[in-house]
C-alpha cells in the first residue's frame, strides 16, 4: 500500500490530530486517514457498534439500568 510522508506540520496541527484521535480511540496515522478519505473521497468509513456506543452522550445516572 502506498505511503505519504508529510513534514514541517505545524505543532498546533499535530497535537489537535493526536487529541482526536486519542478521543476515536484510534492511532494518528488511522486518525489522518480518516481524515484525508472524508475529505478527499467523502468517504465515512462505517462506525463499529462500540464507536457508536462512544458517541452517545453521558446523561442521566444509570438508574434505568440497575
Amino acid at each position: 500500500m502506498p505511503q505519504i510522508l508529510i513534514r514541517r506540520l505545524d505543532q498546533h496541527v499535530v497535537r489537535q490530530l493526536r487529541a482526536k484521535a486519542a478521543a476515536d480511540g484510534v492511532s494518528a496515522e488511522e486518525e489522518a486517514r480518516r481524515i484525508l478519505r472524508r475529505s478527499l473521497v467523502g468517504e465515512v468509513p462505517a462506525m463499529s457498534l462500540i464507536d457508536f456506543i462512544r458517541t452517545m452522550p453521558d446523561v442521566g445516572d444509570g438508574r434505568i439500568f440497575r
